[in-house]
């Protein structure tokens, strides 16, 4: 039995600082989080490049993903992963001002799902040098959804909110709202014990 001090590693809490000091810090100084320049998005290329590699150099005989009763293989849970590299990739070719970032998005997408099967023949990197390798693109994909999430809520009126509470629509998001919080909360409780 694992208790949260062993499942919680240092770099899970450099991330949490991360999305709740440094991504909304930059998010007030300059938009969305990240600098509209060619730099960055040379940066951002680059991270989920570094993403990429880190995935591929994993070791092969990870354990099998257990649900309940049922089974599979790890590579079945990288279907947002992949997803997260596409969109994060095509906000870096939007910094380098091209238009056009289907032509290499597609191919990141496919890189991607090559690296996951070609796992088990490619040499191993060491956890730490795999962990420094994904961190750009994680801090690069928090930054991003942080203040993809803020844009939703940014137009969010609590009097209208209120207001509304009656509405069938209001009882669409309540429930949602507490099932993702319903699910936390299970996962936390499995968690610690």
């Amino acid at each position: 039995m694992t208790g949260w001090r062993t499942a919680l590693r240092p770099e899970d809490g450099a991330l949490a600082a991360w999305l709740g000091i440094g991504a909304p810090l930059l998010t007030a100084i300059g938009g969305d989080g990240l600098a509209e320049s060619p730099l960055a998005g040379w940066f951002i290329v680059a991270s989920v490049v570094a993403a990429i590699v880190g995935l591929a150099t994993g070791p092969p005989d990870q354990p099998r993903v257990e649900l309940g009763e049922t089974s599979g293989p790890r590579w079945i849970l990288a279907g947002p992963l992949i997803g997260a590299l596409g969109l994060v990739c095509s906000i870096g070719i939007e910094h380098l001002g091209l238009s056009d970032d289907a032509i290499v998005v597609g191919p990141i997408s496919l890189a991607a799902i090559i690296a996951l099967f070609a796992n088990p023949w490619l040499p191993v990197l060491d956890t730490a040098w795999r962990r420094l390798l994904v961190l750009p693109f994680t801090l690069v994909a928090g930054a991003v959804f942080a203040g993809f999430a803020a844009d939703l809520v940014d137009g969010l009126d609590p009097a209208t909110m209120i207001g509304s509470i009656g509405t069938p629509e209001a009882a669409i998001i309540g429930f949602v709202v507490v099932m993702v919080l319903g699910g936390l909360a299970a996962g936390w409780l499995n968690l610690l014990g």
